[in-house]
Order: structure tokens, then sequence, then C-alpha cells
């Protein structure tokens, strides 16, 4: 992963971005807890250019380290909101781990490797002796393949340009769900090779929200994806893009499709990810916090239910992009001053 988030920096950063103007959409909702979401989007742009503008050597190593620490905490973020996964402890080592291009796999109950990576996880987290070994074994297998798959989106989508069509999604969801059954609803366990990349056959609902009912499922995605090409075709024949809203309004789609069994919560802020390392040059974790994860839900939740687009959550997302964005400035910053 280093080696392709240097590739990517060094081919231009943001890496398709590289000839577009930051030009602000007009979806925005206005939040009295947060700044005027127009002058946000003006920091953000300003930011970014002054970033850009950075020497080449200088850009690329703050890049590439604060892309993979913002993946692992996107990552842990993002597990926490569903339950899943282990601590920020075992999270940063399982991910690091891969991302330095060790060989990581899933690992279940009675294979080789299973006891000593249990023994592994032991010494990170002593309390996981209380749980019995199948369960700790599909917490760290949801952390591994999280990771996995994360890589797999960024390097088709960020690194080689690839359209994020139907089969891609599929494929980064394959890999999600490798050694992680569902076991969390009623009837038998799911294996992941009958529900990971394929589309779901079965009503599945959150609360009060029904998602797209099955037999939709594939017309759904289908339209989703020519439309999200034909809007980045659009944005690069104009030379201008909002990647906070783009990013915002693809990802709510995805996961009001629902279109897989179990893990579009995940695949849906992976795809948010991915169109805003593509655009913007950043990764935003989500989740990390309580506070955080309840207010993002509430987003969520009101979407679904009121249907009024994607304003809020594309604030939602500018909010945490921008800060982001300003993180990686001074890091930049404090590597001149080093310097």
């Amino acid at each position: 992963m280093e080696n392709n988030m240097k590739d990517i920096v060094s081919r231009g950063w943001p890496s398709a971005a590289n000839n577009l103007t930051i030009r602000p959409g007009d979806v925005y909702c206005q939040r009295p807890d947060v700044q005027q979401p127009d002058e946000l989007f003006k920091k953000a742009k300003t930011w970014l250019e002054v970033i850009q503008d950075a020497p080449r050597d200088e850009l690329q190593d703050v890049v590439t380290k604060d892309i993979q620490e913002s993946m692992i905490r996107a990552i842990f973020g993002s597990n926490q909101i569903e339950r899943a996964g282990l601590n920020q402890t075992i999270t940063n080592h399982l991910c690091r781990r891969i991302l330095n291009g060790e060989d990581v796999g899933a690992i279940s109950e009675g294979d080789p490797d299973s006891q000593s990576a249990l023994l592994d996880l032991y010494h990170l987290d002593p309390t996981l002796r209380k749980l019995p070994g199948k369960d700790v074994l599909r917490s760290r297998n949801e952390v591994v393949q999280h990771c996995k798959a994360f890589e797999f989106l960024l390097k088709a989508f960020v690194l080689e340009h690839e359209h994020l069509t139907e089969s891609l999604i599929q494929e980064t969801h394959r890999i999600l769900a490798e050694g992680v059954p569902i076991t969390d609803c009623e009837g038998p366990e799911v294996l992941p090779e009958e529900y990971g990349g394929v589309y779901r056959t079965v009503v599945v609902g959150a609360g009060t929200t029904n998602f797209t009912v099955p037999k939709f499922v594939p017309a759904k995605m289908k339209k989703m994806c020519e439309d999200l090409k034909d809007e980045l075709e659009a944005t690069e024949k104009n030379k201008a893009i909002d990647p906070f809203s783009t990013a915002a309004k693809y990802s709510l789609e995805f996961v009001q499709i629902h279109p897989f069994m179990d893990g579009n919560g995940r695949m849906c802020r992976m795809i948010l990810n991915a169109i805003l390392c593509r655009y913007a040059g950043v990764i935003v974790p989500i989740g990390e916090q309580g506070a955080e994860r309840e207010e993002y839900m509430q987003i969520k939740r009101d979407s679904s239910a009121k249907m009024e687009g994607h304003g809020e959550y594309a604030t939602f997302v500018l909010v945490r992009a921008t800060r982001r964005i300003r993180e990686m400035k001074k890091k930049l910053s404090g590597k001149k001053t080093k310097a």
C-alpha cells in the first residue's frame, strides 16, 4: 500500500484532480454548530492548492503517511459503527502489517495458525481471553478483510483510475466478507461465499427503514454506477468537481440500495473515501467517537425518512474533510520548518 500511495502522489496529488478546479455545489445545508459551508469549502480549496504546490519529495512523504494513518482510523471507526472488529491497538497492528506488504489473511478456528493468532491477540488485549476463540478470530477477520478490501478499492479506483463498476464493488465486498460468516440473523449461519459480492435476495431493513426490494437491486446498482461514471466524465470534461458532495451523494445512494446481506455500511464508507481520495487527496475517518457515530447514524436515518437528498450528509463530510486537509497542510508546514 505504501508503494501504491507513493505512486499516486508521484503522478500528481490528488492524482485524478490534477487538472480539475474544486468548485462547490449548491446542496450543502447550513448548520448552527459549524461554519458556513461556503467558507469551509473556500478554506479546503485554498489549503489543497497550497499542499499541491509543495515540493514533490516533501509532499510524497507527508501525504503517504497521512493517507495510511487516516485509512487505519477510518477502518477502526467504520467497524465501531457496525460493532465489528477489535480495539484500536489491534486494528493499528493488523492494518500496518497488511499495508507494509505482509501476507495476512483470514483465519478460522481449527486452522493451523489459529492458536498463534489468538495468542498474539490476547497479548495485545488480555480481555479477549474471556470470549470464545471463534468469535475473536471472526472479529480479527473483520479488521483484516476490511483493510484488504479498502486497499483493493483504492488501488483500482484511485491509482488505476478504473470506473466504480458493479464488478469492482462486488469484488471489494467479496474481499470484505472473506472469513466473516453472518451469524447475527435469524436462521442458519450464512457463509462468506454465499453472500460475499452477491446481491441479496431477501428483504432487509434498519429500524423503520426498508431498503430497496431485492428484485430491483441489480437495476438500481447498474443505474448508480452508470450515473457516477457519467458525472465523473462530465466533471473531467468541464474541468471542475465538488468532491465532497459527489462522495456524499453516491455513498448515500449505495447504502440506501443496501445491495448485500451484510457489510453495506462499511462498503458505503469505503466508496465515500475512495472518491474523496481520488478527487481531494484525503481519507475521512468516521465513527471513532461515540458522539460522531450517533450524529452520522442520525443523518443517515433522516436521509432515508425524509428523502430530501444528500445535503446534510454533504455538510457532515465537508466539515471532516476540511479538518483532514488542514491537518495535512500543518504536517507539511512542520516538515518545512524542520528542514
